[in-house]
Formats: C-alpha cells, structure tokens, sequence
C-alpha cells in the first residue's frame, strides 16, 4: 500500500496478510476470501477486483455480474459449512472498498443477528415513521426496473 494507493483491498497480498484470510475463488469482476481467524468458521469477503468505494457506487459489469456472484459465494459457503443460512452485510467506513461480509450462521453459533448488532441503547422509531419512509423508498424507485 502506498501514498498514491491507499486502499488495502486493492492491494490484495497485503489485505490477505492484514485480516488473515486466504482467496478461495475469483472471477474476471469478484474475487472471495475466507478469513482464517475469529468465531465464526467460514466468514468470508466477496470484493470487486476494481476499486468501487461504496455500494452506491457500483456500476458497470460489477453490479450485472453481482446477483451470480453473491449467489456463488453464499451457496457454496453454505454448503462449506453445514450452515443453517448465509447472513451478508455491507458497511464501509472503516474500509471504502466495497465488500460484502458473508456469515454463515447456525442455530446455537456465535452469531445472534438481529438486535445483537445494535448499539444497546438505540431506541425503537414509531411505525408511523417506518410507512412513511417506506413509501419514500417506494416513490424513488418509480420508473426503475420492477423488483416486486
């Protein structure tokens, strides 16, 4: 990693150094490493070879090729690990490369998803609040391609 470069999943030795983790499949836009240390056996990393910041940002043959190539990757990690499914999530502040953290979990493993991954004094929002933004997002997507 350099001055000019500071992205470490650019430099891909090093981020596979940095986390450990070992790359265990790529394509021409994806590439998707299992990380070698913490609780959860078979969380991995599905990146874009390209340096795309966030997921706001993704465009081009990454965002046609990512349906398949999510789909690959939580599949086979699935199969890998007896999981009962494959939780994926996306943040990026800590790191603007976009990549998916795919999570396998099962019923009495480490992971507890839900509220386990909120602050613990966050406060529950009005469902009056939810609808209305809910028909935000609604009213946004009018005129884009139909995902109902």
């Amino acid at each position: 990693m350099n001055n000019e470069d500071p992205c470490m999943l650019c430099h891909v030795e090093e981020a596979d150094a940095f986390f450990p983790r070992r790359r265990v499949w790529q394509d021409e836009h994806w590439r998707l490493s299992v990380v070698l240390q913490g609780a959860v056996p078979g969380f991995a990393h599905l990146e874009p070879l390209r340096h795309i910041p966030f997921v706001t940002d993704l465009d081009g043959p990454e965002a046609a090729s990512l349906g398949p190539a999510l789909a690959r990757a939580t599949t086979a990690i699935q199969a890998a690990t007896a999981a009962e499914k494959v939780y994926v999530y996306v943040f990026g502040d800590r790191l603007p490369h976009l990549h998916f953290n795919l999570a396998p979990h099962h019923p009495d493993g480490p992971l507890t998803g839900g509220p386990g991954l909120l602050r613990p004094d966050a406060e529950s929002i009005a469902p009056a609040e939810h609808h209305a933004m809910a028909a935000a997002v609604e009213r946004a997507l009018v005129g884009t391609t139909e995902v109902r």
